[in-house]
């Protein structure tokens, strides 16, 4: 019994460092686009009505927004970031979380996006195929079966075709 719940307590804590890395590494990205997004809004403010009216405007936002930010987390209910227990049979645990397969369709999106930009076909075309087997894995859709055709239509005769 004893064993159970230290197993349960450490898949949790496991789970939770998992959470945390993520976290922390988006918002360390974040928080410097925010850093320079401040300081250009700094910069045009303070170009145009001087430094002490861009400073108290900027912080005055900062102080509002973190008052709004603060009123939000205090109504939440603490038990949302409890994940709850997840069955400890063998099969469960081969199979990938949700925030797995959430994490998996962000490298593949990101990959692709990075072989589009270099202008590498096979790489975003296997990038995509990925990104679709991630969604479909994630219940977002059924992937289409085979090739699909599209039928022309002729209901336009003032539709001029390549012949």
């Amino acid at each position: 019994m004893i064993d159970q719940l230290t197993d349960i307590l450490v898949d949790q804590a496991k789970a939770a460092v998992r959470k945390g890395a993520a976290f922390a590494a988006i918002a360390v990205v974040m928080l410097i686009g925010a850093g320079f997004l401040l300081a250009a809004i700094y910069m045009a403010i303070a170009a145009s009505f001087g430094a002490i009216a861009a400073a108290m405007a900027i912080g005055g936002t900062m102080v509002t927004l973190g008052l709004v930010a603060l009123a939000i987390m205090l109504q939440r209910d603490p038990g949302d970031a409890v994940d709850p227990a997840a069955v400890h049979d063998d099969a469960a645990r081969r199979q990938k979380t949700e925030d797995d397969m959430l994490f998996d369709l962000l490298v593949h999106s990101a990959m692709t996006g990075y072989a589009t930009g270099q202008g590498n076909k096979p790489r975003m075309q296997s990038g995509f195929d990925k990104m679709v087997t991630d969604l479909a894995a994630l219940g977002i859709f059924d992937p289409p079966k085979g090739h699909m055709e599209t039928q022309e239509s002729h209901d336009n005769p003032n539709t001029k075709k390549a012949e």
